[in-house]
């Protein structure tokens, strides 16, 4: 999954998390060439930006050495693992499948992150440490773009879904699908329990 270039940097799903987008790319090349929508514009949003894709980068980054050579403490990884999959338990199925499945969304992230806090408060400074605030920053940014994904979808993706069918110009389909999976995936609502 993740050396298809279109799945999380930490992969738990492997071939199984790119399958997850199959018939998304499917019907985006098709889609693509009725409309005769083949520039590179048109083919980027075949691809799009996917802000729960890009929130789990700070996981992977977590449990890696810096170039600068700052070994995180020995416990560290375990730790945090430890308690990202315990906290994730007492959520329930609804949180740690979709998550194991590389299927990130904002509801599910908060009250994880939010577990941690409260599960860990003596290991929040470790974890600043261990990442810097600049990192944490940049992270919020992806953070706050799934939670602006989630909305969207949930509130206009409807009108987005009407459009792409009904819409007389091939070429608005085209966009308007796009559109809808980038919101769709990208919130991680296309999860199918």
């Amino acid at each position: 999954g993740d050396a298809s270039g279109i799945q999380s940097p930490l992969s738990f799903g492997g071939f199984g998390a790119l399958t997850r987008h199959l018939g998304r790319l499917s019907s985006a090349v098709v889609d693509s060439l009725e409309a005769d929508s083949l520039q590179k514009a048109d083919l980027g949003l075949v691809s799009p930006y996917l802000p729960n894709l890009s929130a789990v980068w700070l996981f992977q980054r977590a449990m890696s050495v810096r170039p600068s050579g700052k070994l995180p403490p020995s416990y560290f990884i375990n730790k945090l693992l430890g308690t990202n999959f315990r906290v994730m338990k007492k959520l329930g199925d609804g949180v740690l499948r979709p998550f194991n499945q590389d299927v990130v969304q904002f509801v599910p992230l908060t009250l994880t992150l939010g577990g941690m806090m409260v599960a860990e408060p003596l290991f929040i400074p470790v974890l600043l440490s261990q990442l810097g605030v600049r990192p944490i920053a940049q992270w919020f940014v992806h953070y706050v773009s799934l939670a602006l994904y989630t909305i969207l979808y949930v509130t206009v993706g409807p009108v987005f879904s009407l459009v792409g069918k009904t819409s007389k110009s091939a070429k608005l389909r085209f966009r308007t699908r796009r559109l809808l999976d980038a919101l769709k995936f990208g919130s991680g609502l296309d999860y199918k329990a």
